[in-house]
């Protein structure tokens, strides 16, 4: 179940009270289907998320309530939110207008500049007070998301078993299927944590002009490194003033569970929480080239456009726990072949344009071999376990990507992929988890096998994380105080 959305909380709280959900909700979002501020009607109908909306709803915005109240609506229609469906309410538009505006004249809101901006957005070049905003297709990327957590959940059990083992556990076929409990790893624990620093680190450069992917990123591990048994005065670093970790991602209990963490980045984070120091390509924590820099990177392709700054933006991020070369090139090379794959290249395209960016970095020899091993082995057609297992055993960072990348080279079967790069000796969650996020972004959600998809492990908060960053990167993005809450630009 989806945890409830600020305005359901009120809701539940308040239910019909007219005057305690108008002075509450002033800042609640809700969303208005396509045309429907365009048309004289009685009532306005109201949702609390997307998936309250009625099937085949393809347009629809997402406002404050009291911009609903004070600026888009010349009628005065009754307001029905979530019609016929969980956390239902009526009210008269004159008397929650008139509650929510005690709220907005203590708290000043409509008086502000962010007010004014938001208002002008609602302005389509006709004139009109409204304008729709198309939903988007995401299907690669929520199919890079989704497949890296299929992947990571089909080795989750197997995680550097010898393929012995795997057999006799699983059949002569090997793993063929998720396992009945479908949960994630730390690897795609630290993913989300990932985009989230993504999602945060947008809105911080779209309301201040600061731009500091990387510190947000930190800050987002730490709150991860929270979820691994570390009370939060410990995890949280000497710089923090937070005295819980915020925003939503962290509200999700089961990512409290310690799914095998590497021990490289748990020791490299608790090393910044007790220091304050950022560990760096030239000031590296450590020496390690673990494929932990690598497996988490896959959202950080989704933080420009330049190819070249999402190779430095995800070596930077991999460089964080890992000081290896090895380590944090060869995240800069899978966050570009995810950035390439979402904007449709085929994978030799944008291989091509990630080794344009390696070969320019000292200590690149080891990724580079791994990638051209990679290369020749799909070449020969037919992938095997011998073969992958022949690229070796995934657990560092060069071996990993060139396992990862053989699995999508190898077949065009995004399933058949996954299936490929979970059934070898070593690190297999990683490898498949890696494999998933670029099979997902190569061939689209609608590829992966539907009962994988929809069973795993957050899907759901995989989808919702989705509709948010399109939310962020439109342009109508959210500036009301759930929003912040929800995404602190930190």
């Amino acid at each position: 179940m989806n945890p409830l959305t600020p305005v359901e909380q009120l809701l539940h709280e308040h239910g019909d009270d007219v005057n305690g959900f108008g002075r509450h909700a002033a800042h609640g979002e809700l969303l208005i289907l396509g045309e429907a501020l365009m048309t004289a009607a009685d009532v306005l109908l109201l949702y609390t998320e997307e998936s309250r909306l009625p099937a085949g709803v393809e347009q629809w915005i997402r406002v404050p309530l009291h911009t609903v109240l004070s600026r888009l609506v010349a009628t005065k229609p009754r307001l029905h939110v979530n019609p016929g469906l969980p956390y239902e309410a009526e009210f008269d538009f004159v008397e929650l207008a008139e509650a929510a505006a005690e709220h907005m004249r203590s708290c000043g809101c409509g008086e502000r500049p962010s007010a004014t901006r938001e208002t002008s957005r609602w302005v389509d070049p006709g004139g009109r007070r409204f304008f729709v905003v198309p939903h988007k297709d995401s299907s690669r990327l929520r199919g890079c998301l989704i497949g890296g957590a299929v992947g990571d959940a089909l080795g989750a059990n197997t995680e550097n078993l010898p393929m012995e083992v795997v057999y006799e556990r699983h059949g002569p076929d090997g793993i063929t299927d998720l396992p009945e409990k479908p949960d994630i790893t730390d690897d795609t624990q630290m993913t989300l944590f990932t985009f989230e620093a993504v999602i945060r680190a947008h809105v911080r450069e779209r309301t201040s002009g600061e731009r500091d992917i990387t510190g947000v990123t930190q800050n987002a591990y730490q709150r991860w490194l929270h979820t691994q048994k570390t009370p939060w005065d410990e995890a949280r670093g000497i710089h923090s003033t937070v005295d819980e970790p915020d925003g939503w991602l962290v509200t999700h209990r089961d990512l409290f569970r310690m799914r095998a963490p590497g021990l490289t980045c748990t020791s490299a984070l608790q090393e910044y929480a007790r220091t304050g120091e950022r560990a760096t390509i030239t000031k590296p924590v450590n020496n390690s080239k673990g494929c932990g820099g690598t497996m988490r990177v896959a959202p950080v392709a989704l933080a420009d456009d330049d190819p070249a700054e999402v190779f430095a933006l995800a070596a930077a991020n991999a460089a964080l726990t890992h000081g290896h070369p090895s380590g944090y090139l060869s995240a800069g090379v899978f966050a570009v072949l995810v950035h390439q794959l979402l904007r449709g290249k085929a994978v030799p395209d944008a291989l091509d344009v990630a080794v344009d960016s390696l070969v320019r970095h000292e200590g690149h020899e080891e990724v580079v071999a791994g990638i051209e091993h990679a290369l020749e082995l799909a070449a020969l057609g037919g992938p095997s376990v011998a073969r992958v297992e022949e690229l070796g055993r995934g657990g560092v960072g060069d071996t990993a990507l060139a396992i990862a990348l053989y699995s999508v080279l190898a077949t065009d079967d995004p399933n058949e992929a996954l299936l490929v790069s979970v059934n070898h000796g070593g690190d297999n969650d990683s490898t498949a988890s890696m494999a998933g996020n670029l099979a997902g972004a190569l061939h689209g959600v609608e590829k992966i096998r539907p009962d994988w998809g929809e069973r795993v492990q957050f899907r759901s908060v995989i989808d919702r994380m989705v509709a948010d960053w399109e939310l962020e990167k439109s342009g109508v993005a959210p500036v009301s105080r759930e929003w912040f809450v929800r995404y602190p630009p930190s």
